[in-house]
């Protein structure tokens, strides 16, 4: 089930950057913000920063703790997601798309070649932002995040 949101909402971000140019990738919305090439950036950089974190907490031995609504990970995700956490520059399309493999398959894949599902949802860790979380919570941060962003590239593609 992880796996396959995982799967679900990579696939809309990809999608979501199909037909674009470098100048639209790269281009600010007319209300201010994030390009859509800084928030696949940023995105990329979250995936990394959140495998690392998983694979550093699956060594010490960690308490259950119940899951947190994927609802209400999106609200937490939504409120410390802005711009003073994205990279400036211009991004190309090739490099956004190889960030995004690198974030997938090197690093979320290591913490699936490490463990399974099940005993990410037995571990936690205490994050910054969501408190004490399981580690399968903090892997949904993933997709929800993807999810989140998706929906605001639309409207940025809307508004080019």
């Amino acid at each position: 089930m992880l796996i396959e949101k995982l799967g679900k909402t990579r696939g809309m971000l990809l999608d979501s950057l199909e037909g674009l140019t470098e100048d639209q990738l790269n281009a600010k919305p007319p209300a201010g913000g994030l390009s859509i090439g800084q928030i696949v950036h940023h995105l990329y950089l979250s995936e990394r920063d959140t495998a690392s974190l998983i694979l550093n907490a699956l060594s010490p031995r960690s308490e259950r703790v119940e899951d947190k609504a994927p609802s209400l990970l999106a609200v937490c995700l939504q409120k410390n997601c802005g711009e003073e956490q994205a990279t400036a520059g211009r991004f190309s399309k090739g490099e956004l798309i190889r960030g995004l493999e690198e974030s997938r398959f090197r690093d979320l894949q290591s913490v699936f070649n490490e463990t399974h599902e099940d005993v990410l949802a037995e571990r936690s860790l205490e994050h910054p932002s969501f408190g004490v979380i399981s580690l399968k919570n903090l892997v949904d941060t993933i997709w929800i995040h993807d999810e989140f962003h998706c929906k605001q590239i639309a409207a940025i593609k809307q508004s080019l």
